[in-house]
């Protein structure tokens, strides 16, 4: 699923990923997605998200989606925001977080990267497997 109020973004974002092989389901309006969710939930592996959004951040919006999925795979995106940063979204038990404008090759690697359950170490560049950790 994919969610950022902005459309056109939204529907970059979910043409990349179709033509990566994924299934998506996009939404515009927060609050209607995470109805959406609570409807459907099982029908996702993945949330990505805008962070900055009309009646429900993308910090919030994913808090909601994992009281309902713990286990679900969760992706913030944003531009330049005073309300998270890497490290708050990490911690929020966020998956990945990706700087706007999102290239191509970055969302690719980092849908990837999230489903296969892979950890990236900036220290090392390299990618591990949690049970690797």
């Amino acid at each position: 699923m994919v969610i950022d109020d902005e459309a056109d973004i939204a529907n970059i974002i979910k043409l990349r990923l179709m033509g990566l092989g994924y299934n998506v389901v996009m939404h515009t309006d927060p609050l209607k997605a995470l109805r959406f969710f609570k409807e459907t939930s099982d029908n996702f592996d993945l949330v990505i998200t805008d962070m900055t959004m009309p009646h429900l951040t993308g910090d919030k919006l994913i808090q909601e989606i994992m009281e309902l999925r713990p286990e679900i795979k969760t992706i913030i995106c944003t531009g330049y925001s005073e309300k998270i940063d890497e490290k708050k979204a990490l911690k929020i038990g966020v998956d990945a977080y990706i700087m706007k404008p999102i290239e191509g090759e970055t969302l690719a690697k980092t849908v990837r990267m999230v489903l296969d359950k892979k950890i990236y170490d900036r220290n090392t560049r390299l990618f591990s497997t949690e049970e690797n950790r």
